[in-house]
């Protein structure tokens, strides 16, 4: 069965690569622009992963994936951060990847895979 992966991200070059590198690996993708319409299509899509960017426009992703997290209904869903925010631009915990947005395809795949293993 294919594994849906939401990407957010309000950049729509990184939207585009991404989205490109994981359906090229036979991914189902959707994606998100910001924190609002990321949050709404988790309750109707329940996609298997979330690649999201700290910096989105509105709500920044780091409270974004803090409201996936207290609600039940979501907070088992994996998440990958891919920003150009730094290393590691908050401490979002251990279980949780943090990529460079700048990572090849096949780090990219091989943290979804991870993820949703």
């Amino acid at each position: 069965m294919q594994k849906h992966i939401l990407l957010v991200d309000s950049d729509a070059e990184s939207l585009s690569r991404m989205s490109q590198v994981l359906r090229q690996s036979d991914y189902q993708v959707s994606v998100a622009c910001n924190c609002d319409e990321s949050l709404n299509m988790v309750r109707s899509l329940k996609p298997d992963c979330i690649i999201f960017d700290v910096e989105l426009e509105g709500t920044s992703g780091t409270i974004m994936y803090s409201r996936l997290r207290r609600n039940p209904q979501t907070r088992h869903i994996p998440a990958i951060v891919c920003t150009s925010v730094g290393p590691r631009p908050v401490c979002f915990g251990t279980g949780i990847s943090v990529l460079n947005k700048s990572c090849t395809g096949e780090a990219l795949l091989g943290a979804v895979s991870a993820a949703t293993a």
